[in-house]
């Protein structure tokens, strides 16, 4: 009992720190490409923190799995560095009795890990991709903004407007430029409003101005005085949102069980056993060799992880493809690498007996049994 309290205290808090550690790393990352690309026009800035929200929300059963890796690995470790895993073994605690508390705070883990991965991720995925699409869908109308230089969908339009009167939904002091032609058009005016015609269509309507056009580097401008101009303003159209996989429920993923939709299924459900399987890679790999420095483990950690993540990816697409079936690329790569890690923890636990004793033994015995006969 005082094992597993002294184990569970220990990796409550060592989990905790590193997933504050890892989420301020993603959540840095994501500032910076996200508001980038609203600084770039890609990406409505209003809509900034919700998008870095959402794609915190992605990445959380990835954050979570390696947090609990790392973490059991950071603890052990430790516990080997000041030798307390000795007192432990010699109290007669061996390495699979240690795996069972382990396993233990693990699973809760887990289950929250599968329900990021299978129900929470694809929905922020699905709402990230609704908000970015509804952005790219608006029109020049909506860019309209007071006192600020906004770009047409087209990019062939700039246009500038001072203030706006909201009782008759009236311009003032309206700048437009058109640089999409050989020869450039600006037009400014004190005053101009909205026009919706017959056949649907949106025009800016400037009242009492002047355009100028020509060719930028050159004298010859020609200026001319209006009483009324108009500007087609453009509608973008956007393809709608493909279909992926990532953007579906599960339960749209199960009704039809194709290829793409089994990878994706695949994946979902494979990071929470990935989780479990890397605890148990974690216990062989936390021992410290005094020969060895103190963060080989944490290399071999970081090696490990993105080797196994690689490898479901890869997973994932055979599956997606039809280069292998989904009954066995569920469990083949996730046996087999628990399995290994198994094979270590016996490994480590009887280090005592290497092979090179297990086979003078065997070769001794073989000896003996040849002379009695």
């Amino acid at each position: 009992m005082i094992f597993k309290r002294a184990l569970r205290q220990e990796l409550n808090f060592t989990t905790g720190v590193v997933f504050m550690v890892l989420v301020t790393l993603v959540l840095t990352n994501l500032m910076i490409r996200i508001l980038g690309n609203a600084a770039g026009g890609s990406v409505n800035p209003k809509d900034a923190v919700v998008l870095i929200g959402l794609g915190m929300i992605n990445y959380l059963p990835i954050l979570l799995t390696a947090s609990i890796f790392v973490a059991v690995l950071m603890v052990l470790t430790r516990w080997y560095k000041d030798s307390e895993m000795v007192i432990w073994q010699t109290a007669g605690m061996s390495l699979f009795r240690i795996l069972q508390p382990i396993l233990s705070f693990t699973i809760p883990l887990c289950l929250v890990i599968g329900a990021l991965s299978i129900f929470v991720s694809p929905w922020a995925n699905e709402q990230s991709a609704t908000i970015k699409q509804r952005f790219q869908q608006r029109d020049d109308i909506s860019m309209l903004a007071p006192g600020q230089f906004r770009e047409s969908s087209g990019n062939n339009r700039v246009f500038f407007i001072e203030s706006m009167s909201a009782e008759n939904d009236m311009f003032k002091n309206i700048f437009v430029t058109d640089f999409g032609k050989e020869r450039q058009l600006v037009a400014v005016s004190k005053q101009g409003y909205i026009e919706n015609t017959r056949d649907g269509e949106k025009h800016l309507v400037l009242e009492s101005g002047r355009r100028y056009e020509g060719t930028p580097g050159h004298t010859d401008f020609r200026i001319t005085e209006f009483s009324k101009y108009t500007v087609k303003l453009e509608g973008k159209v956007i393809d709608p949102i493909v279909n992926s996989p990532k953007l579906m429920p599960i339960w749209d993923l199960i009704k039809d069980l194709n290829p793409l939709h089994l990878g994706e299924i695949l994946w979902r459900f494979g990071l929470p056993i990935m989780a479990i399987v890397f605890v148990i890679i974690a216990i062989p790999l936390s021992y410290i060799d005094p020969r060895r420095g103190r963060y080989t483990a944490l290399i071999m950690a970081v090696l490990i992880y993105f080797t196994y993540s690689n490898l479901l990816k890869l997973m994932q697409a055979w599956v997606s493809t039809g280069k292998i079936k989904f009954a066995i690329g569920s469990w083949l790569l996730h046996v087999t690498i628990a399995l290994i890690g198994l094979s270590f923890i016996w490994y480590r636990q009887n280090r005592s007996i290497t092979l090179y004793g297990r086979y003078k033994r065997w070769s001794h015995r073989n000896k003996g049994a040849q002379h009695v006969a």
